[in-house]
Parts: structure tokens; sequence; C-alpha cells
């Protein structure tokens, strides 16, 4: 009896006999096709986020006049419907049967919605009192953000579904990496060279509304192919058991079920802390390029593309890694380069050790810019590879698949980048005592020197120290190569023997 197999006998669930499911072994290795049609949906989630995770803050604290508190309670308000929907979405694809199968048909319904209200979100009618733009701002928040849920829980469980083989997952999850690059950089590239571009540039307040709308073609887009892309072989696909089950027991049980398996439980924090570092420090950029390093759109535009220049050496470079270290060692290799990168010359110039400003900015930010880069793509994808290999886990221990739930966390986490990252950022600018109205004068002249030292201790530094959290809870992960294999293995074995 092989290793594999006598931990398969040890394990403490057992897996019951399915109800007539259909029996779908994943390839070992996918066509680079089925990858990057697969792939293309990652633009409704990456295009929607960036887009709010950039621009939506700047937007309506500094061009709107909503108090930063405010704007980060609006976030962090659809962050908490979007802890009970996202669980929801993942239990209901996980348990969907359709022609289609179970994750396409949400796809559907998703990707148009999520166009919807990002398109909204940066259209608010004009005149709105304080307390009416902060409603506008909380309900197409929950719209976007629910939609998100819509689409992007099913088509991350999708992902997953695609192969069994634990390199090739990292290889799908590179092409889906590939398209959070694409999508977000098209889009940045437009929003600071054409809508927000120019001498005015960020402070364009009649540009935000054309680019939320190019935005959401863009989203739709990426929708449409993904969904086409994947109807022929989405119905294949294993279905759940037949489960009568009232949903919101199943749904109860099923977390309980979730929360047990600690590689879970260590993803899920860590996916957490990782997207809330990076939207703390996303949201408060604009005002470290406007008030602090005092560059242009177009320098703006500069330091972005070598940030997209890391991403794209970082997203070919994760898989290769991959193969001859473990996914947690990338994992904290890419988390230790965007703790220098954000907490480098931030901590410098707050420490008041540099003070440039302008043209002599551009060097070190686009390097800086590079090393995020690359740091974020390699953790990235090592994180989405190690969460499918967490739900191969799951059925090891407890002899049902829960993709859907597992990449709830995942996405819940992904959301947390602009829901408590803005909140974080929203409460900074108020400790910091933020002027209003400095948006619409020349750039920094009406901040102090403490407020600029303040705000570069909140933007970098202290997202530097939500990342290192993140790297902290990695020492608790217990997957590696090793154990995949033989989880993958007992596995196969069960399949064959009809448990």
């Amino acid at each position: 009896m092989t290793e594999a197999v006598a931990i398969a006998t040890l394990a403490p669930g057992k897996a019951t006999a399915p109800d007539k499911v259909t029996v779908y072994i994943p390839h070992a290795r996918l066509t680079a096709r089925i990858k990057a049609t697969a792939g293309a949906g990652q633009l409704v989630e990456s295009v929607s986020s960036t887009v709010f995770g950039t621009f939506l803050f700047f937007y309506y604290t500094a061009l709107l006049g909503l108090p930063g508190s405010l704007v980060g309670a609006a976030t962090a308000i659809s962050l908490v419907i979007d802890a009970l929907v996202d669980p929801l979405l993942g239990s209901l694809s996980d348990n969907t049967r359709s022609r289609w199968g179970r994750r396409a048909p949400y796809m559907v319904v998703g990707a148009p919605l999520v166009a919807l209200g990002l398109g909204l979100l940066f259209s608010p009618p004009s005149g709105l009192s304080t307390p009416g733009l902060f409603a506008w701002l909380v309900s197409m928040s929950l719209l976007m953000r629910f939609a998100v849920s819509v689409f992007h829980v099913p088509f991350l469980a999708l992902g997953a579904e695609l192969s069994q083989d634990y390199v090739e997952r990292s290889s799908v999850v590179a092409y889906r990496t590939m398209f959070s690059i694409v999508g977000p950089l098209l889009m940045l590239v437009l929003g600071y060279g054409v809508f927000l571009g120019g001498p005015v540039g960020l402070r364009h307040v009649q540009g935000y509304a054309p680019l939320g709308w190019t935005s959401a073609v863009v989203i739709l887009i990426g929708g449409v192919v993904a969904v086409l892309g994947v109807r022929r072989f989405a119905g294949g696909l294993a279905v759940a058991p037949k489960d009568g089950t009232a949903l919101h027991r199943r749904l109860i049980l099923e977390l309980g079920e979730v929360f047990r398996n600690p590689s879970f439980l260590v993803l899920f924090v860590l996916s957490v802390l990782f997207s809330a570092a990076q939207g703390m420090a996303t949201s408060l950029s604009q005002y470290m390029h406007l008030f602090v390093w005092r560059i242009s759109s177009a320098q703006i535009l500069l330091i972005t593309l070598a940030v997209f220049a890391g991403l794209f050496v970082g997203v070919p470079l994760a898989p290769i890694v991959a193969k001859r270290l473990e996914k947690k060692t990338l994992v904290m290799g890419g988390l230790a380069m965007l703790c220098v990168a954000q907490g480098g010359l931030s901590g410098l110039r707050a420490l008041g050790l540099i003070s440039i400003t302008g043209d002599a900015t551009i060097i070190p930010l686009g390097i800086n810019g590079f090393l995020a880069g690359v740091g974020l793509a390699v953790t990235g994808i090592a994180i989405g590879s190690m969460m499918a290999d967490a739900a191969d886990e799951h059925e090891f221990l407890f002899g049902a698949r829960r993709e859907g739930l597992y990449f709830a966390g995942l996405s819940f986490a992904a959301k947390a980048a602009t829901g408590l990252g803005a909140l974080l950022a929203g409460v900074a600018l108020d400790i910091v005592h933020f002027p209003k109205g400095v948006a619409g004068a020349a750039l920094g002249t009406h901040l102090t020197p403490a407020i600029v030292s303040n705000l570069a201790w909140a933007a970098g530094p202290t997202a530097a120290m939500v990342s290192l959290l993140a790297t902290a809870t990695l020492f608790l992960y217990r997957i590696d190569a090793k154990r995949h294999a033989m989880i993958a293995e007992a596995l196969r074995v069960r399949k064959s023997d009809g448990i």
C-alpha cells in the first residue's frame, strides 16, 4: 500500500457514495486557448477593482467633498455585505445543476451588473447633499460588489476545477493573472493619459464618468469571452450530489466545515491582510503623487508602467520558480518585496531623510514600482494556486468538493483591498487632518510639513506593516508538494474504488 493510500484510509472524513455524479477528471495539461479564454473573465474583477480602488477614493473625497471617513465607511458597509454574499454564492454555485454546469449561469448574470454598477458609481447625480452623496456611494458600491460576487466566485471555482495538477494550476492562475494585468493597465493608461490627462490631470471632474463607462465596456467584453470560452466543457465538470437540506442550514454547515481546515483559515487571513495592505496604499496613492511627490498625471503614468513592467516579469517568473520552490516560499519572497517597496521611499520621506519632488522622483519611484509589481505578481499567483491545493485537501479530509466556498474566501479577500483598505485610508486622512479643498489648488502648496510626513507614514510604512503581518501567517501553512501529491493519489484511489 502506498503512503498516499494509507493516508486516505486514515483521513478524518470519508467520501460518501455520490448520487449519480458525473465524473470528470480535469486535464493535467490544458491548451493555451482554454486557459486564455477562461482567464479573460478576470477582467470583470480586476478592471472594476482597479478603477474603483485607484480613482474612486480620490474622486469622492478630494473632488466631490465627501469626508474620508464616510467614503471608508461606505466601502466598509459593502464589505460586510460581501462577507455574507460571497459564501452564499460559493455554496449556491457548488450545488447548482444546469446544462452549462454549476458556474457559468452565474457568470452570465454577474458581468453586466458589474458594468452597470461601476458606470453609475462614477456618474452621481449633480447637486447631491453630503447624506445624498453618501447614500449614492453606498448603494452603487453594494450593486457593483454584489455583482462581482455573482460573477467572480463561480469564476474562480471554475478555474480550480480545470486541472488537479500541482504545477499546472500555477499556469492556470498565471493566465488569469495576465488578464488582471492587461485590463487594469489599459484602464490606467486611458485614465492618466486620456480622461484625466492634461494640465488639470486628476482634478478634471468631468473625466471620471467617461472613465467609468469605458471600464464597463471592457468588463462586458471579458465576461462574454469567458462564458463563451468555457461553455463547451463547463457542463461536463463534476456536479455535487443532490442535497435537500435548506439553503441557510446547508450554508452554515458548509462554512463550519470549511473553517475546520487549518490550511483554508491560514490562506483566508493571509489574503485579507495582503489585500487590505494593497488597498490602503492604492487608495492613498493619488494623494502621495499629488501632495508628497508632486508629480503630474503623465509622470504618474510612467510610474504605473513601471509597476506593470514588474507584473509582466513576475507572471511568467512565478510558475517557473514554483517548479523549484514551495509556494509558501514564493509568497514569503513576494511579500518581502512588497514590504520594501511600500515602506522604503515613503518611510524615508516620512522621516525627513529625503525631500525629492517632481522629476527627481521618477527614477526612484519607477524602481520602487517595478519591485512592487514583481512582488504582487508572485504573491497573487502563489496564493491562488495554494487555495486550489487547499480545496483538494478539503475533499481529502471531508469527502466533498468546496471550491465555491474556498474561492469565495479569496474573492472576499480581494474585495478587502477596496473595502477595508479604503476604510483605513479614509480614517488615516481624517487623523492627519488633511485639509479640504486642496485638490483644486496648486500641488502641495497648502500642506504643512507635518501633514506631508504623516501622509507618507500612512501610505507607506503603515501599509507595509500590514503586509508583514500577512507574512507571519504563512508559518502555520502545511501543504507542500509532497503532501499534495499524497492527497491527489488518495483522491484518485477513492474515485477508482467508487467511494
